[in-house]
C-alpha cells in the first residue's frame, strides 16, 4: 500500500514537479520574509549604532553591543535556527515520497544520500544551537529572575556555567552528527540529543530554580549584594538619574516665615500659580468656546510668556474644531475646515469675579491681545491639532467658515497655505473617494482643479507616521509665535536591551507611549507641527544619545539640529512630563545608595498624595500620586527666574499603616537655556516639612476653612479646591492653594475666590495671595479673613478695591465674556459691600452690575425684563 500511495503521487506531480517546488519555496520564502521585514528597525540600530560609554560589569562590553548588536545577531540565529528545523521537515517529506525514506519493515530505512543530507542539516542546528547558547551567555544581564533585573547571584554562579555547558555540549552533538555519516544507524545521534535534553532540562532549568529559592533569598542581602549595586548604577544612568544629569542640594528649612523673608521671596510670590488648569478649562469652554463648532480640551497648558517685559506663567489652550456637533459632509468636509485661534490667561492671577485674567480672548472681530503680550496673532486659522480627526477639502469652489460666535456673523477664507494633497483630477477624486470611503468627494460638486485635502490633521498620528521608531510625549502643548499657533511634542528614544537597568514601573497612563516596555530613556527630540500648514520639523536636543544618532544617521533628512530651533520657540521648550515621571517613580526607589538598605526598602520614597479637589470632606482623600507641576519661579540659591517642572517625595512607610508622610524631597527639572535637562533635588531636614496629603487634612479641619466650605455648600454653590503648589523660598517651603466657587447652574463656572497658604503649622485663607501669606508670617500683622472674591491683580495689592466703574461707552465695548466678569464680580463686591454696613456703595455696584447685564442680554438677544443670576450669566 505504501509503494502504491506514492506511486500514485508520482503520477500526478512529476510532471510539475519544479513548479511545484518552485511554489512551495516561495510560499515559505514570501512567509518568511514578511516577519523578517518587521524588524527593520533593529536593522537599522544595527547598521548605525554607537557606544554608550557605559561597560556591563559581567562581561565588560559596552552597552551599544547589547543594545545595538546582540538583539540583531540573536534574531539572525534564531531566523536562521527555524529555517533549518523547517528544511529538515520539508526534506524528510520530500524524501519520502522521492523513495529516499522507508517506513516498512521493523525499524525502517534510509539511502545513504539521505542520511548524509539529514546529518549534515542537523550538525548545523547544533552548532546555531550552540551559538545561540553563547549569545544567551550576554543576554543574562537583562535577565528578570527577582525582584530586580540583570545578572544576579543565580544567573551568574549557576545559569551562566549551564550555558557554558550547553554550548559545548552542542558542539559535541554536532560533532557525533558528521561522524554518523560513517556509521549505521543514528545510535550517536540520539545520545547527543538526550544529553542535551537532561542537561537543558536541569542544569539550565531545574537546578537555577531551587538554588534561586533555597541558597539566595533566604540571605538575599549578604549575596545578591554585588549584583544589586550593579542594578542600581545601570539604572541611574539608563533614565538620567546619575551623578552626571541629578544634583543632590541640602535644602536649609526653617517653618518661621517672616516679612523680610517674603520681601526678598516677592518675585517667587509674584510668580505663583492660582490658576488651576482643569477648573479653569471650564471657564475657557463656557467664556471663550463661544459655539458647539469650536472646543477645549478638559485640562489646559502652562507656559511662560513676556508679559510687559517680565517673564510670566499662563495657561492657554487652542479653540479646535469640534467635529462632534458638525453634520453633513459639506459642512463637516468644506465648510467647517479648522480652529480659529487661541485663549490664553494669566497663571498668576485672575480678573474680578474669580474668572480667568485673559491676554488673548475672542474671535474674529473680538479677538482681543493683551498689550502687555509680546506675541501677536496674525494666522488664527488651526489645521492640524490634538484630536482633530477626518479631513477637510481646501480650495473648493465655496468659500470656507472662518469662524463662528456669539452674536457675530461668520467671514469667508480660502485656505492658502502648502498643507494637502491635490485632488483636482477623476483619478485622484476617486482615489481619495476609497480611501474615505465616501462617494461624496468623487461626485462633489464643490472639488475644482486647484482642490487640495488635507488629511491626517491629528498631530499625533502626523508624527507618528513620519517617524514611528520614537516614542511621544502624551501632552503636546501649542505656542503662539510668529503670529500663528505651533504645536511641540516631546519625542523619547527608548530600548529594553540596557544591561543591568530595571524595567520600567510607572503611574502612566496605559495609552502613554512611555507606559511600560523599556529600561533605558532619553529625551532627545523635539518635533515642531505648524498648525496651519502642516510642516513638521525634527530636531534632536542631544546629540550624546547613540539611539538618537543612530537613527540620524539612518535618516539625516528628517532630523535638524537644536540650533536650527527658531529662536521664538527656544523660548518655549520645556522638560517634558511623561519622562520627568518615570524619573520621579525609578527615584523614589533608587535614590537609596546602600545596596542593604535597598534591598531593604525601608528607606525607599513614594510619590507625594494628590489631594481631592472637591471640598467638605474633612478627611483627606487622595486621588493617587501627585502629577509633575509647571512653575514659573526662581529656584533657591539662583538669580533668575526659569520655568520649571517639580513633584514632591514622601516616604514609602508613610500613608494610612505607615508613618507620617513628612517631604522628603523636591525633585526640579529645569527647561531654560543651557540649564535645559538639568535635575535638582532639594532634600529637607528629615521630619520637618509636612508633605502634601497632610497639608490637604490639616486645610480641611482648620475651623474658618470648614466654615466657609459648609456656608457656600448651604447656600447651593460647589467648593472646589485648586491644585496645591509647593514653593520653595531660600529657606521654607509654602504650600498654596486656590479656593474656588461654582454656583448651582447650568452655565456657571468655578470661579476662584479665596487663597490658602500653608507655612509650617500656620494656615490662612484671605482672598489675596498677598493676604494670606502675610497671616502665616511669624513677624507681620494678620489681615483677618474676609468671604470676598480675589482680584488677585499686580495692581490691587490688598484686593479690597471694587472694579473700577464701567460707563455706557465702555460697555459697548466688552466682549460676552468681560460682561460676564463685570456683572459676577460687580454683585459680589456688593454683597460684601452690604456685609460690611456699607448699603450705599452696595447700592452703586448693583446699579453698575445691572448695566452690565443689561449689555449681556443685549448681546446674547435676550428679552428685555428677564433677570439671570450671575452664575447663569
Amino acid at each position: 500500500p505504501e509503494e502504491d500511495l506514492i506511486e500514485r503521487y508520482h503520477q500526478l506531480v512529476d510532471e510539475h514537479a519544479n513548479r511545484i517546488r518552485v511554489l512551495v519555496a516561495a510560499t515559505f520564502a514570501i512567509v518568511a520574509g514578511a516577519n523578517t521585514s518587521s524588524n527593520w528597525r533593529m536593522w537599522i540600530l544595527f547598521r548605525n549604532g554607537g557606544d554608550f560609554g557605559y561597560e556591563d560589569p559581567l562581561h565588560g562590553r559596552d552597552a551599544g553591543f547589547y543594545v545595538f548588536r546582540l538583539p540583531f545577531w540573536t534574531f539572525l540565529v534564531d531566523w536562521f535556527f527555524f529555517a533549518l528545523v523547517f528544511a529538515v521537515i520539508v526534506a524528510l517529506i520530500a524524501h519520502y515520497l522521492n523513495g529516499g525514506i522507508r517506513a516498512s519493515g521493523p525499524a525502517g530505512k534510509a539511502t545513504s544520500a539521505v542520511k548524509i543530507h539529514l546529518s549534515v542539516i542537523l550538525g548545523l542546528l547544533a552548532l546555531l544551537r550552540a551559538v545561540a547558547y553563547y549569545l544567551d551567555r550576554f543576554e543574562l544581564v537583562n535577565a528578570r529572575r527577582g525582584a530586580y533585573d540583570g545578572a544576579l547571584a543565580t544567573d551568574v554562579e549557576v545559569q551562566l556555567p549551564a550555558l557554558n555547558l550547553l554550548m559545548l555540549i552542542s558542539v559535541f552533538g554536532a560533532v557525533l552528527f558528521v561522524v554518523n555519516i560513517w556509521r549505521k544507524g543514528w545510535a550517536l545521534p540520539m545520545v547527543a540529543i538526550g544529553l542535551w535534553v537532561v542537561v537543558h532540562v536541569v542544569a539550565a532549568g531545574i537546578y537555577p530554580a531551587l538554588f534561586q529559592r533555597l541558597r539566595i533569598e533566604p540571605v538575599e542581602s549578604v549575596r545578591e549584594l554585588t549584583y544589586i549595586g550593579d542594578n542600581q548604577q545601570a539604572t541611574r544612568f539608563a533614565y538620567g538619574l546619575d551623578e552626571e544629569n541629578l544634583t543632590t542640594i541640602d535644602y536649609a528649612y526653617t517653618s518661621n516665615l517672616t516679612t523680610e523673608d517674603v520681601a526678598g521671596a516677592a518675585d517667587i510670590i509674584d510668580d505663583v500659580s492660582l490658576v488651576d488648569q482643569e477648573l479653569t478649562a471650564e471657564a475657557f469652554a463656557v467664556t471663550q468656546a463661544e459655539v458647539d463648532s469650536y472646543k477645549f480640551p478638559i485640562k489646559l497648558d502652562i507656559d511662560r510668556y513676556e508679559i510687559d517685559g517680565e517673564l510670566k506663567p499662563v495657561v492657554l489652550a487652542v479653540r479646535n474644531l469640534d467635529l462632534s456637533n458638525i453634520t453633513g459632509w459639506e459642512r463637516e468636509h468644506v465648510a467647517f475646515t479648522h480652529g480659529y485661534g487661541v485663549a490664553v490667561a494669566s497663571g498668576d492671577q485672575t480678573a474680578p469675579g474669580g474668572l480667568p485674567d485673559y491676554l488673548v480672548q475672542g474671535i474674529g472681530p473680538e479677538l482681543r491681545i493683551d498689550d502687555g503680550l509680546a506675541e501677536t496673532l496674525e494666522q488664527p486659522q488651526v489645521y492640524f491639532a490634538e484630536d482633530l480627526g477626518g479631513y477637510a477639502i481646501v480650495g473648493a469652489s465655496r468659500d470656507e467658515v472662518n469662524f463662528v460666535g456669539a452674536g457675530t456673523e461668520g467671514t469667508a477664507f480660502r485656505y492658502d497655505g502648502e498643507g494637502g494633497v491635490p485632488m483636482g483630477s477623476a483619478i485622484r477624486r476617486l482615489a481619495f473617494s476609497l480611501r474615505f470611503q465616501s462617494l461624496d468627494p468623487l461626485i462633489s460638486n464643490f472639488i475644482q482643479d486647484e482642490t487640495a485635502v488635507i488629511y491626517r490633521r491629528d498631530i499625533e498620528n502626523r508624527v507618528a507616521e513620519l517617524a514611528p521608531f520614537l516614542e511621544f510625549d502624551s501632552d503636546p502643548y501649542p505656542v503662539l509665535a510668529d503670529g500663528r499657533v505651533f504645536w511641540i511634542i516631546d519625542a523619547y528614544t527608548t530600548t529594553n536591551n540596557f544591561p543591568y537597568s530595571q524595567k520600567v514601573d510607572t503611574n502612566l497612563a496605559p495609552s502613554a507611549d512611555l507606559a511600560n516596555g523599556y529600561n533605558y530613556v532619553r529625551n532627545s527630540v523635539k518635533v515642531v507641527v505648524d498648525g496651519y500648514d502642516g510642516d513638521v520639523d525634527f530636531y534632536v536636543i542631544d546629540e550624546e544619545d547613540p539611539i538618537a544618532a543612530a537613527y540620524v544617521d539612518a535618516f539625516p533628512e528628517l532630523f535638524s539640529t537644536a540650533d536650527q530651533i527658531p529662536s521664538e520657540l527656544v523660548d518655549h521648550l520645556r522638560y517634558p512630563s511623561d519622562i520627568f515621571e518615570v524619573q520621579s517613580d525609578m527615584w523614589s526607589t533608587y535614590q537609596v545608595e546602600n545596596p542593604v538598605q535597598f534591598l531593604e526598602g525601608a528607606l525607599a520614597w513614594k510619590i507625594a498624595a494628590q489631594p481631592s479637589s472637591e471640598g467638605g470632606d474633612s478627611e483627606t482623600t487622595s486621588l493617587g500620586p501627585m502629577e509633575p507641576q509647571y512653575r514659573t519661579t526662581r529656584l533657591p540659591g539662583e538669580t533668575e527666574t526659569e520655568f520649571v517642572l517639580q513633584r514632591g517625595f514622601v516616604p514609602a512607610s508613610s500613608g494610612s499603616s505607615g508613618g507620617r508622610p513628612e517631604l522628603t524631597g523636591v525633585l526640579v527639572a529645569r527647561s531654560d537655556g543651557d540649564n535645559y535637562g538639568e535635575l535638582l533635588l532639594y532634600e529637607p531636614p528629615r521630619g520637618t516639612v509636612f508633605g502634601p496629603g497632610l497639608v490637604d487634612s490639616e486645610i480641611r479641619k482648620e475651623s474658618d476653612i470648614s466654615a466657609f466650605i459648609t456656608l457656600r455648600a448651604d447656600q447651593g454653590s460647589r467648593v472646589r479646591f485648586g491644585e496645591m503648589q509647593m514653593v520653595l523660598l531660600d529657606n521654607t517651603v509654602l504650600y498654596v492653594r486656590p479656593l474656588y466657587i461654582q454656583a448651582d447652574s447650568q452655565l456657571a463656572v468655578p470661579q476662584l475666590v479665596q487663597v490658602i497658604v500653608v507655612s509650617g503649622s500656620r494656615i490662612a485663607m484671605r482672598p489675596t495671595l498677598d493676604q494670606a501669606i502675610a497671616a502665616v508670617t511669624t513677624d507681620g500683622d494678620a489681615p483677618p479673613p474676609a468671604d470676598r472674591p480675589s482680584t488677585t491683580d499686580d495692581n490691587d495689592d490688598d484686593g479690597n478695591d471694587p472694579p473700577p466703574t464701567t460707563s455706557g461707552a465702555d460697555l459697548e465695548d466688552l466682549s460676552v465674556a468681560e460682561l460676564v466678569q463685570q456683572a459676577d464680580g460687580l454683585l459680589d463686591l456688593a454683597d460684601a459691600a452690604e456685609d460690611e454696613g456699607d448699603a450705599e456703595g452696595a447700592r452703586e455696584l448693583r446699579r453698575e452690575a445691572s448695566a452690565a447685564l443689561d449689555r449681556l442680554r443685549e448681546v446674547l438677544g435676550i428679552e428685555p425684563g428677564t433677570s439671570p443670576t450671575s452664575g447663569e450669566a
